[in-house]
């Protein structure tokens, strides 16, 4: 019986490390059907708690920070590699013989809305996640937020009570604590949450991080706590960083006799949670590599949120044959949902911009001492090669020596000038946001050498590589609009000087001339006649 156990680990450990296609998991319940099987999983789980390679704050930890800094990457409380038990408990202290059962839990995915990162988020889902510690599928913050149940395979002592506790093992948060859990039903719902659950908010994608569940048989048929770990659990700021070792021993708990554990990955539901973190230049990023915007390199990541909110002032104008009412209209662009609006929406320069940092705590990170470039363009303007290319755009904005992160107080370069589509066109209108290396002085005449239009020189055939590598800018973030046409580009454009008949061309109703009062004029007319008529008759009848 050993030598199959450890040949079944075997396969285990390498299901864990390797791509076995659609090799069974040693902790599937398919496996956990046999005794053999069941003994194989709970072996695995114990080898992977002490393995010092099997997460990111493991072995790999030094290798890919070597010198730890404070990003997003390499964010680490204790940059000591150890493995998962070492991380939780006192090194050295742990006992994996104590594992003794499996703990089948189930995480609840429900359908719902959120926002987060400026965009309405809508899951139709509803799934059950059952949890496979040695072959884990990762889930999003928001697919763990729903709660959670859990049972245990073959409990010795269903006499006994029990207690969870449900801890990030990367960053030590505590997200559950349960006790007094009757063993012989095995019902969390029975038992007394000191800590409800709340699902984990992980902020990245690689590398994933672990949350465990453990439970300990209790001593006692109805445990109180100690008044440590009362005054511990009401303090407001108190579940936090937690010490499992020390709430163990003064508990007097035995085990933990059962363990699983969930990996994490992140998604835009944690903004929404926890609004003092910004990680939304990773959402917006990946946005971006959906639409691949021309002038955004792809080996730079996104690092600072371009936050742009319009407000347009409402108006009543007649053109091409029609007359049109705008009422006011405010709105946030949404990058990440690639939304479209009109152009007479974004007509005015933007009332706001917001610049944030990417960061993880609720400590402020400002701007102090750097300066940025904000640069606005229309690439899909191609088909008027005499005007901009992809190569080459039409320059819409360009705002330099931004300070502390206020646009407002830049050096305004090109004013702000509305999208502007031909008729029948969708152009994606983007916002560049760079950082300077020293202030600048910039003439754009020396960056459109090739305009062909004498009405827009500064702005047509910008030359936006060259600006950018002349003066030293380096990419920070972006965000960007759909903008389709409407009558205000016809209004616009005809009040311009530019030819009617080719700009009305496609607006439903136009002709040429404009349809004039007459038929408004003979209805009223044939009126007139039919009074005219009957006051005769009557007159006649009368007389």
């Amino acid at each position: 019986m050993e030598l199959r156990i450890t040949a079944l680990v075997v396969i285990c450990m390498l299901s864990y490390y390797v791509d076995c296609g659609n090799a069974q998991s040693v902790c599937s319940s398919e496996s956990r059907e046999s005794e053999d099987g069941l003994a194989a999983c709970l072996q695995s789980i114990r080898d992977t708690m002490v393995n010092e390679s099997a997460f990111w704050f493991g072995t790999d930890y030094p290798v890919n920070c070597p010198v730890p800094e404070y990003t997003i990457e390499c964010v680490n409380l204790d940059p000591t590699p150890v493995s998962m038990a070492d991380r939780l408990f006192f090194k050295g202290t742990f006992d994996v013989l104590t594992i003794e059962h499996y703990m089948d839990v189930t995480i609840h995915e429900k359908p719902g809305t959120y926002e987060g990162c400026g965009h309405i988020y809508t899951s139709d889902i509803e799934e059950d996640h059952s949890l496979d510690p040695i072959d884990p599928d990762p889930l999003t913050p928001w697919q763990t937020s729903h709660g959670f149940s859990a049972s245990v395979q073959g409990l010795a002592d269903t006499s006994a009570h029990y207690t969870l506790v449900i801890q990030d093992v990367g960053f030590i948060f505590l997200h559950g604590v349960y006790i007094n859990i009757p063993g012989d039903s095995f019902d969390i719902a029975n038992g007394e949450a000191i800590d409800a659950y709340h699902g984990p908010l992980y902020y990245r994608n690689d590398p994933q991080n672990p949350y465990i569940f453990m439970l300990f048989r209790q001593n006692q048929t109805n445990m109180e706590l100690t008044q440590y770990w009362t005054d511990y659990f009401n303090d407001p700021s108190g579940s936090g960083f937690f010490n499992i070792s020390d709430f163990a021993a003064d508990q007097n708990l035995q085990g933990p006799v059962a363990i699983n554990w969930l990996m994490s990955i992140t998604d835009p539901y944690i903004s929404e949670k926890q609004p003092f973190v910004n990680i939304c230049p990773l959402f917006v990023e990946e946005a971006e590599r959906e639409v691949d915007l021309y002038h955004v390199p792809n080996d730079i990541p996104f690092t600072v949120s371009v936050n742009i909110d319009y407000f347009s002032v409402g108006m009543n104008f007649s053109t091409c044959c029609n007359d049109y009412s705008y009422e006011n209209a405010t709105y946030s662009l949404d990058p990440i949902g690639d939304g479209t609006v009109t152009p007479f929406d974004n007509k005015d320069q933007p009332i706001s911009i917001t610049l944030l940092k990417m960061k993880l705590t609720p400590l402020p990170i400002d701007f102090r001492g750097e300066l940025y470039t904000l640069l606005m363009i229309d690439p899909d303007i191609s088909n008027n090669p005499g005007t901009g290319t992809r190569e080459k755009p039409l320059a819409h904005w360009l705002v330099t020596n931004i300070p502390n992160g206020r646009v407002d107080q830049g050096d305004i370069v090109l004013s702000y000038r509305g999208s502007m589509p031909p008729s029948g066109q969708t152009h994606r209108y983007q916002f560049l946001l760079y950082e300077q290396e020293n202030l600048l002085d910039i003439d754009p005449y020396d960056y459109t050498p090739d305009c062909q239009n004498q009405g827009i020189p500064d702005r047509c055939l910008f030359e936006v590589q060259r600006f950018v590598s002349e003066n030293q800018l380096q990419f920070l973030g972006a965000t960007w609009y759909n903008a389709t046409s409407d009558a205000y580009v016809a209004y616009t454009k005809v009040e311009q000087g530019e030819p009617k008949e080719e700009v009305c061309a496609l607006i439903p109703g136009y002709e040429n001339p404009c349809p004039t009062s007459k038929g408004t004029s003979q209805h009223f007319t044939r009126i007139i006649v039919e009074i005219v008529v009957f006051v005769l008759l009557v007159f006649v009848i009368v007389t």
